[in-house]
């Protein structure tokens, strides 16, 4: 019993002896190739009082532009459904956050001296919050984006005010 021990024992010493070896790395004349040495600074593409380009600003088109005045003068002759849905969606393909905000608070001025009565809260609420979308990534987390956000804020909290009155 004890020599069966021993001899196990011995084996097993053996066996992590050899796997030791085995997976010793080997020592022969190829050199491996090191990983490319770190940048220097942290942003390597930067340079002191270097003046960056700016991403241009989104241009808008002459079939663009007069959509967005012809939206704007069917929405001052008659303020409905159609031509807020109209309004909305050209100052939104004009990917300019200030001319989006504009838009909402003309149409809530609208909306609130009774002339916009086929739109209800819930459904105007819906058409800002849909067309926001449809401005650029860019656009949404700009500076003037964030403005944007704020008024588009607190037109839902007034309009969520008028659907669930408390």
């Amino acid at each position: 019993m004890v020599t069966l021990l021993i001899s196990s024992v011995l084996a097993f010493g053996l066996i992590v002896i050899a796997l030791y070896f085995w997976q010793r790395p080997s020592t022969s004349s190829q050199i491996e190739e090191l990983p490319p040495p770190p940048p220097s600074t942290l942003f390597p593409d930067f340079r002191v009082n270097e003046t960056r380009a700016l991403d241009p600003e989104p241009t808008v088109t002459k079939e663009t532009f007069e959509e967005a005045i012809q939206a704007i003068r069917d929405f001052q002759k008659s303020p409905n459904r159609n031509s807020t849905a109209k309004l909305l969606h050209a100052a939104a393909l004009s990917d300019n956050a200030k001319n989006y905000e504009r838009a909402i608070e003309l149409v809530l001025l609208s909306w609130r001296d009774g002339s916009l009565s086929d739109l209800s809260a819930k459904e105007l609420q819906t058409l800002f919050n849909s067309e926001y979308w449809v401005l650029s990534s860019h656009t949404r987390t700009s500076g003037a984006g964030f403005v944007l956000k704020e008024t588009l804020s607190s037109a839902n909290h007034e309009l969520q005010l008028t659907n669930n009155p408390t």
